[in-house]
């Protein structure tokens, strides 16, 4: 039996064989979608005994309808969904690449900075000394063990690009910086926390704010104590010298949740945030009277 791409296809499909359905099956978002079928009489809802329904009155014309929304059918094709990435399945159903959410892989920036090579399915990634040793992967929704991205080592989770090139990471020693630009994507947590990279750990380098906070208490919820927040030794230094109340006031809204962790470096950074009155970006690690361990 065919699988209808979803509820509004299948009500087509239901339409477009049986000529009708009864006018409890259209539901009002699906009457709003069908609105200029009904206008032009396409459809027209009669009454059905004790009820109603809907009948088509020009099958061509919802023939035409539907080959406009639906360019590949009603029906699922499973070696389609074999064959396509998430995009461009979208754009062959309805026309449309956003249609079934995002990208179903993600481009993950990194440098390589310890000796620990990168396993990336069967290939082996070393440091070579070319480009500042930076390169990238692809991490897949659905990982099959020729896509396994693996690395057993020290793994910087790195929120800002600045930091992530100009950083002494094998001075802090950190084997391998991943570039998070920001907020992490779900599917590299994922990553970190799946089986492939069991023997990692994972320190966080983020802005010493609400957003960088959070992200850790992302981390740490999936990594348990394989994850750790990066406070350098003079952070309070780098408080009062480089803190800012907007970046604190841009996202104060995470602080109640931040507040709740029990883990003793984020309240530190917190209850520096509440002295100083504002918060500090990673940049301020660049900085050299802050230095690497200073």
């Amino acid at each position: 039996m065919q699988t209808p791409l979803d509820a509004f296809a299948g009500l087509l499909a239901e339409l477009i064989t049986a000529g009708s359905v009864q006018a409890s099956r259209v539901s009002p978002k699906a009457r709003a979608r069908l609105a200029p079928l009904f206008s032009a009489e396409v459809l027209v809802e009669t009454r059905a005994g004790a009820g109603r329904r809907v009948e088509v009155r020009t099958p061509e014309t919802l023939a035409k309808f539907i080959s406009r929304h639906y360019p590949a059918g009603l029906f699922a094709d499973p070696s389609a969904d074999e064959v396509l990435d998430r995009r461009t399945l979208a754009l062959s159903r309805y026309r449309d690449t956003k249609a079934l959410g995002g990208l179903d892989f993600e481009i993950v920036e990194y440098r390589l900075a310890g000796k620990a090579p990168l396993l990336i399915g069967s290939t082996s990634i070393g440091r070579s000394g070319v480009c500042g040793d930076l390169g990238a992967f692809v991490l897949h929704d659905a990982r099959t063990a020729d896509r396994d991205v693996r690395f057993a080592g020290v793994v910087a989770t790195v929120e800002n690009p600045t930091v992530l090139i100009r950083y002494d990471w094998e001075a802090a020693g950190v084997d391998l910086a991943v570039a998070t630009y920001g907020r992490m994507s779900r599917r590299m947590i994922d990553w970190l926390a799946s089986e492939p990279m069991g023997d990692a750990l994972v320190v966080h380098y983020g802005d010493y704010d609400p957003v960088g906070l959070s992200e850790f208490c992302r981390l740490e919820a999936a990594l348990g104590q394989r994850a750790s927040l990066f406070i350098p030794d003079q952070i309070e230094r780098l408080f009062s010298q480089y803190s800012d109340r907007d970046l604190l006031s841009r996202s104060s809204g995470l602080l109640p949740a931040i507040q709740q962790s029990s883990n003793a470096e984020v309240r530190r950074v917190v209850q520096l945030m509440a002295v100083s009155g504002g918060a500090v970006e990673q940049e301020a690690l660049l900085i050299p009277t802050i230095g690497i361990g200073s």
